[in-house]
């Protein structure tokens, strides 16, 4: 239930600094759903944000200065986002439609992506409005990633399916993809190299070229590359995420077994 900004004072631009030490160090402040501490005293955290229910998935937004936290268990307002810069927080939308699984932001425009169990609907927060809705065409999403370009997206499920979106092409799948053996549970785009990969309770990450083409008449290619196999089964799960190095072709997965494997 608690989030821990660890920041090393002084370091960086002075006038940022200052800003942020004026930030960091106000008093205790309980905003919507969650509370806001100050910390003193602990080498590297400088603020906790204790929130009323259980945290189950995190995101950052591109500028570094806002937070999203979904919440599953929250009656209502499973989604918080957290301004760093004002110390606020607040809910994009009162009551969420469907259990909400994962959230995004779109890397240059102010949309916000949010997964439910068959469909990810499109936020224009500047407006606060929905701008699309996105039918996934699966049982029961679990986790998606959005394409640096923001034009295009990946849907895991757990009924052991990928699905690619075109948004402007469709509001439908472009692509379905069925090369897990068990649930997906982790999906994840490179930011400078046309790879995504997926992880899966089969205890296996494939990596897949997947370009996307700046002429709007080529659709984008999807190719398979390499099937990936370290960790083992704990507990009827395998692997639970994964995430890509920002520069280099290198690969991180973390495992229920307890692992943290990296492929290079």
């Amino acid at each position: 239930k608690q989030w821990y900004q660890r920041r090393v004072r002084g370091l960086g631009d002075r006038v940022l600094c200052e800003a942020a030490d004026r930030t960091l160090s106000r008093d205790v402040v309980e905003v919507e759903s969650c509370t806001w501490y100050p910390v003193t005293g602990v080498e590297g955290v400088r603020m906790k944000i204790t929130h009323h229910h259980t945290v189950t998935g995190i995101t950052w937004h591109a500028s570094g200065k806002y937070l999203a936290v979904t919440m599953r268990d929250a009656p209502h307002g499973s989604v918080l986002i957290h301004n760093l810069a004002k110390g606020s927080s607040q809910r994009p939308f009162n009551k969420s439609k469907g259990q909400v699984q994962q959230v995004e932001f779109h890397p240059n425009k102010p949309f916000f992506f949010v997964l439910t169990q068959r469909y990810v609907r499109v936020y224009n927060l500047a407006k606060q409005a929905m701008v699309r809705k996105l039918t996934c065409g699966v049982k029961w999403a679990s986790c998606m990633a959005i394409h640096p370009k923001g034009d295009n997206l990946i849907v895991g499920s757990y009924d052991k399916t990928l699905v690619w979106f075109d948004m402007d092409l469709s509001t439908k799948p472009y692509k379905s993809l069925q090369q897990h053996k068990k649930a997906v549970r982790g999906v994840a785009f490179h930011s400078r190299l046309p790879l995504f990969a997926s992880v899966s309770d089969d205890c296996s990450a494939i990596v897949t070229h997947g370009m996307v083409y700046a002429d709007l008449v080529k659709s984008p290619l999807v190719v398979p590359v390499k099937v990936l196999r370290a960790h083992q089964a704990t507990a009827k799960y395998g692997v639970l995420s994964n995430v890509f190095h920002p520069t280099l072709p290198w690969l991180f997965t973390g495992g229920a077994d307890g692992d943290i494997w990296l492929y290079v």
